[in-house]
């Protein structure tokens, strides 16, 4: 797990991933093999701080710890986004941070999202970094990417830049990883509905759980 308070510009060197077909090998069994595993949560109360969608005072909340530059997240994104547009006058949908540290970009574009957060748009950023998530994954430098999807956002970028680069981002975004270590998580994504985690291997079994836990 990355906690890195590096500067959000980096030279860090490109991220190496898997090519496209072992990714989609893996994502295949990772989605759709075993049964949805189960188990008690000890992930921390939602808070005042946490980045939300639909209301506070819900009588459900999932939780989801995720990395940006994960492949799975990715694949996961669009099946978030249906669950939020069916239950999200429901339930509260808790996004967190668990930047890995095998992926060079996860913990700068974990800053670009918060930054945007600041700026009342982290779920229009969300779905921007893990749409385009090959373009600014493979690149020598993702700030160019942020940049592009900050100024289609409509971000002040000079507000941008300050906010991708403050300590308090750093320090929010390390907080909410060493929290979610320990509470148990071990990959990415890791999704906790109600007081239980849980594994959903589709957006069925998903809107399942939520159907039930309701």
């Amino acid at each position: 797990m990355s906690r890195s308070g590096s500067s959000f510009v980096s030279k860090t060197a490109p991220w190496a991933g898997a090519t496209a077909l072992v990714v989609i090998a893996v994502v295949a069994l990772y989605l759709f093999t075993g049964a949805t595993a189960t188990q008690a949560s000890k992930a921390a109360p939602v808070s005042s701080t946490d980045i939300t969608y639909g209301p506070k005072d819900a009588k459900l909340t999932v939780i989801e710890y995720s990395d940006f530059q994960c492949p799975f997240c990715a694949v996961y994104a669009p099946i978030l986004d249906q669950l939020r547009q069916k239950w999200g006058d429901q339930v509260q949908f808790v996004y967190r941070f668990y930047p890995l540290s095998n992926h060079k970009w996860a913990v700068f574009a974990a800053k670009a999202s918060y930054a945007a957060y600041l700026q009342g748009k982290f779920w229009e950023m969300h779905d921007l970094l893990f749409k385009n998530q090959d373009e600014w994954a493979g690149s020598t430098d993702p700030r160019p990417y942020f940049d592009k999807y900050a100024k289609s956002l409509g971000l002040d970028i000079t507000k941008f830049h300050n906010d991708a680069d403050a300590q308090s981002t750093a320090d929010f975004i390390s907080k909410q990883a060493v929290e979610g270590k320990a509470a148990g998580v071990t990959h990415t994504p890791w999704f906790v509905v109600g007081d239980k985690s849980v594994l959903p291997r589709s957006f069925e079994q998903f809107d399942k759980v939520i159907q039930e836990a309701l």
